[in-house]
């Protein structure tokens, strides 16, 4: 594989915006948030005391913001094109689990309030570490109610889910991106049932690919590419994304107070990762610092 000494990743410019925007409190419902993400506005801020926005193309204010890395996977491209350009391993892993039936891949666009429950206490009873924090079940709640919220599911011949997905599709936006991910990869009683969900992700995410560009989608976001070298778990992470050969782009997570108790909110938060970090140097770096990245040829 070559790889090129620098290459400026470009920011994030989809427009127009997606449909969903959450309303949601901090604090014991004390603090007012409004959530975007891309190159929406909020269609009203009374009230509102923090706006965050996601991905955004350029900063809202000089502070209150960091860098967002992602993978952006083609959608326009034909399902045996998207496919095609997988790398060796991928493609020949998904083209194989298809043919032979190997799973079942389910999707839910509208989940019901039982639907959201079981997915919570999927994420639960599956954490990718022993001190994963559980899922915020108000939050999910929360981004259902924009109704932009949709879950996928992959089963074995069993019947047994292997891997659920929590996707938001961005419709306007004509972006869908994986909020949430789950598996059973961690508790798996040897590496063959590890290795099969494995598979039955790739699958899964291969006909998520499929599925949105049959629903009019664009683009696929993998929601996120780690920029540093140092977090081994993370590397791991994006080597399985790198692996469906999306684009890499940058965009801005941005938080913009906009009271008193907004300010105060923001800065308290600030404080907190600024302290949570002070002794990895190198990842309070990397949140505000553009990085020089040596990028394979498949991520320009």
């Amino acid at each position: 594989m070559r790889f090129l000494p620098w290459i400026r990743p470009v920011p994030l410019t989809q427009d127009p915006a997606p449909d969903g925007q959450v309303r949601s409190t901090r604090r014991g419902g004390r603090i007012k948030v409004v959530e975007t993400w891309f190159n929406d506005d909020p269609a009203s801020l009374d009230g509102v005391d923090v706006w965050i926005a996601h991905q955004r193309p350029s900063r809202l204010t000089p502070w209150g913001w960091h860098y967002r890395y992602t993978l952006l996977v083609d959608l326009t491209a034909s399902a045996e094109e998207i496919l095609a350009r997988m790398n060796r391993t991928t493609r020949q892993e998904v083209r194989k689990s298809i043919k032979d039936g190997e799973f079942t891949c389910t999707f839910i666009p509208s989940p019901t309030d039982a639907e959201l429950e079981t997915f919570a206490d999927a994420h639960d009873a599956h954490p990718i570490h022993p001190d994963a924090p559980k899922l915020e079940r108000d939050r999910l709640r929360e981004l259902h109610a924009t109704g932009i919220l949709q879950l996928s599911e992959c089963r074995d011949r069993n019947g047994t889910i292997l891997v659920w997905h929590g996707v938001l599709g961005h419709r306007r936006a004509g972006i869908a991106q994986p909020v949430y991910q789950i598996s059973n990869y961690h508790q798996a009683e040897d590496q063959a049932s590890a290795n099969a969900t494995g598979r039955a992700n790739r699958v899964l995410y291969y006909q998520e690919f499929v599925h949105y560009k049959e629903q009019g989608y664009a683009t696929y976001d993998l929601n996120g590419w780690y920029t540093g070298s140092e977090d081994a778990k993370r590397l791991k992470i994006n080597k399985f994304k790198e692996a469906f050969r999306g684009r890499l782009w940058f965009g801005y997570d941005c938080e913009e107070p906009l009271t008193l108790r907004g300010w105060a909110y923001v800065a308290l938060k600030t404080l907190k990762r600024w302290l949570f970090l002070r002794g990895r140097a190198s990842e309070l770096r990397r949140l505000r610092q553009k990085p020089v990245l040596n990028l394979p040829e498949h991520l320009q």
